[in-house]
């Protein structure tokens, strides 16, 4: 069995701790049970756009399957999926799998500190500059992977009027809070510690296309009509405005 193999199968072992009384996992649990598998066909998806083989490609598989590791801990200790009120999910990944998880038996050289970096900076807002030449590849396959997933995952949410299953605390039809707006206009890029609204979080996700690292990522997000359907609900604003315009172009000239 190849290393995402194996970790695919301990994940899946490791979730069913997780269970209740009753033998069900809670349904946002499920959630991020499918949405790791989900992640890690993503990413195979854009290591075949890359021309990625043999063990480069499933060290990569091997990251994004394990990329949300914590999240499970972090629901069963806090309640709630938002960092902000509990953990870093992406810090107690790294810690989850350096203490639970069975590394002797993956195989190559390197790969325990690659897969754990990739989990731990998979949701920080940037890659830091120091990541080295050899674990930053697979770091951003993971998070344009992530991501892909979480667009989706939120669109459907959304058309479905169920967005505050996915995301409780967000008020649904108010504006851009002004924290954000300004964090926009001074950054480039929005952060979930200022989303307030709906309009806010879509428009953070609107921003990520400027931390998508590989062409096959926004291939597959302009092929699902992703941008163009999260700027259909955006409400006009004059800041905004000009941010969505160069989103597009960014897409056109990256796709």
């Amino acid at each position: 069995m190849d290393n995402h193999g194996i970790s695919s199968e301990w994940l899946g072992t490791y979730i069913e701790g997780f269970r209740g009384k009753d033998g069900t996992l809670h349904p946002l649990l499920e959630v991020k049970r499918v949405h790791s598998m989900k992640v890690r066909d993503n990413c195979a998806l854009i290591a075949d756009g890359l021309g990625w083989t043999g063990s480069r490609r499933d060290l990569a598989l091997t990251a994004a399957v394990l990329h949300d590791a914590g999240r499970f801990l972090q629901f069963a200790d806090y309640g709630t999926f938002f960092d902000g009120a509990s953990v870093d999910h992406g810090d107690l990944g790294r810690r989850v799998l350096e203490e639970a998880f069975p590394w002797e038996r993956l195989e190559g050289e390197g790969v325990k500190e690659t897969i754990l970096e990739a989990v731990r900076l998979h949701n920080k807002k940037a890659l830091p500059a120091g990541v080295p030449p050899h674990q930053r590849p697979v770091a951003e396959i993971v998070r344009d992977s992530d991501k892909i997933d979480v667009f989706r995952l939120v669109r459907r949410h959304v058309e479905e009027n169920r967005v505050n299953d996915l995301l409780p605390r967000l008020d649904v039809n108010g504006g851009y809070s002004g924290e954000l707006i300004r964090e926009l206009e001074e950054d480039g890029q929005g952060s979930y510690r200022n989303v307030r609204s709906l309009a806010d979080f879509l428009l953070v996700q609107l921003s990520w296309a400027f931390d998508l690292n590989f062409a096959p990522s926004f291939r597959i997000l302009d092929g699902d009509g992703t941008f163009a359907w999260i700027a259909g609900r955006l409400p006009s604003h004059t800041a905004v405005d000009p941010f969505v315009d160069s989103v597009f172009r960014h897409v056109e000239a990256m796709a």
